[in-house]
């Protein structure tokens, strides 16, 4: 389905992004992984059957992101996809919001896709008719107690998803935003590990159970296939039955 596309992918070193690493790789893509964790990326990248590439970097510092794309160039890399995966718990009540909470949250989740969509959009560094993917959350839509700056972020990308959507169709770039529920990351791992919920509790609301990154893996594999050519600016949810 992706033979031979050439893929970066955000937030790659664990949760959706390695899931979707692992998942495009079998599918014969060869990838960019971006993450902060350098020795994670290089574990992950030895474990692939197909080449890949591997960029360390925060996207918390919007101002160097145009240096993934000069290092895919510096590669011989144009790209055919780009999916945002890279993400952050951002949980805060309003009565006692933390700026540095909020603002990272929309940094991270919002502002580097838009840095990122930027750069991707160029003739420079994308074929005609390639595909953005970002994961966004059912969080933007049921905006739950307690979830101000995480659901605050997600709608922001939603709304960036829609006009990039109609900005880039020019170049037949097609940009679509998945919304799962409840997807069993690591990360969720840890923080029910601290909250002390089993993982029968946390699926509570998801008649279907708690979803697996390979599910989201598979759904941002057709979005990035010519399968989808004809599908942008959607919000695709994921929600396990849970009600919102």
């Amino acid at each position: 389905m992706l033979k031979g596309k050439k893929i970066l992918i955000t937030g790659s070193s664990s949760g959706i992004g390695e899931a979707c690493a692992e998942y495009f790789s079998k599918k014969g893509a060869e990838l960019v992984l971006v993450s902060r964790n350098k020795e994670k990326l290089l574990e992950l990248s030895k474990g692939l059957p197909d080449k890949s590439h591997i960029y360390a970097y925060d996207l918390l510092d919007l101002q160097g992101i145009k240096n993934i794309f000069k290092f895919c160039k510096e590669e011989g890399i144009i790209l055919d996809g780009m999916v945002h995966c890279a993400g952050m718990l951002a949980e805060c009540p309003i009565k006692s919001n933390q700026l540095n909470l909020l603002e990272e949250a929309m940094q991270l989740h919002c502002f580097s896709f838009v840095e990122l969509g930027k750069f991707f959009s160029s003739r420079l560094y994308s074929n005609e008719g390639a595909s953005i993917v970002a994961i966004s959350s059912v969080s933007s839509i049921s905006c739950d107690k307690g979830m101000g700056p995480y659901s605050a972020s997600k709608a922001a990308l939603n709304a960036i998803v829609k006009t990039m959507a109609k900005e880039f169709a020019t170049r037949k770039i097609r940009v679509n935003a998945i919304l799962p529920a409840g997807v069993d990351t690591p990360m969720a791992a840890h923080k029910r590990e601290i909250m002390g919920v089993s993982d029968e509790n946390a699926a509570d609301g998801q008649p279907l159970g708690l979803i697996t990154p390979e599910a989201i893996a598979s759904l941002a594999c057709y979005l990035l296939s010519s399968e989808a050519r004809f599908l942008t600016g959607a919000e695709i949810p994921v929600s396990a039955g849970l009600y919102y």
